[in-house]
């Protein structure tokens, strides 16, 4: 079993470069996911050996074109997302922390590029709670270690001594998540960019100065 890294798409500057760029990305995630298959294992196509039950969805949002409607690739990149969100709650539960961070990435990965269609839609309060959900969890892949374990051993005398455990050890695909974060705050600093601008333009003129009698 291989697991995969992602790569992640940038920031989009207009609506059209956005939805080219979003379906690109998704057609690169579900390269990886290809990759991270056993050479013969689904002739014709892919299987995501680690969450199984999201290869359907990645398939889908790999079959997206390029001048698809940001709705069409935001239904495609949530649900792949909702899948991989599953998965990891799978892993947790089974104690597989390699395997949950691979769901993890690849879920905020899909959240992402699903909130940077909310924002191309301009439904800009959604956009923003998939962003922070997805920024929280690739978050939490960055900080985590492997927890210190200790071991009771003993001396020629007989005497406990506890011998630390190393908590040095990080998640591979913390590389990856740094990068989920990054185009998260990206997309998040877009938001309130466009946030600002509605609120500007919704604002009502300043009344006109009465004129002095």
């Amino acid at each position: 079993m291989r697991l995969v890294r992602m790569r992640l798409v940038r920031a989009c500057a207009v609506r059209s470069r956005c939805v080219r760029t979003l379906t690109a990305a998704l057609l690169l995630a579900a390269a990886a996911v290809a990759q991270s298959a056993p050479a013969g294992a689904a002739p014709g196509g892919f299987s995501d050996v680690i969450c199984p039950g999201a290869t359907q969805y990645v398939m889908a949002a790999g079959k997206l074109r390029i001048d698809d409607a940001p709705e069409r690739i935001y239904e495609a990149a949530q649900a792949a997302a909702d899948a991989y969100t599953r998965c990891s709650k799978e892993k947790l539960s089974d104690g597989f922390r390699e395997a949950q961070h691979y769901a993890d990435t690849r879920s905020s990965s899909f959240g992402v590029v699903a909130a940077r269609a909310l924002i191309a839609m301009n439904r800009l309060d959604e956009a923003r709670r998939e962003l922070v959900r997805s920024r929280t969890i690739a978050q939490q892949v960055v900080d985590w270690h492997m927890e210190t374990e200790a071991y009771q051993s003993a001396d020629v005398n007989g005497t406990a001594v506890t011998i630390p455990g190393d908590n040095r050890r990080r998640s591979m695909y913390r590389q990856s998540a740094q990068e989920i974060v990054a185009s998260a705050d990206q997309a998040l600093e877009e938001v309130e960019r466009r946030a600002a601008l509605s609120r500007r333009q919704a604002s009502p003129p300043a009344p006109a100065p009465t004129p002095a009698h």
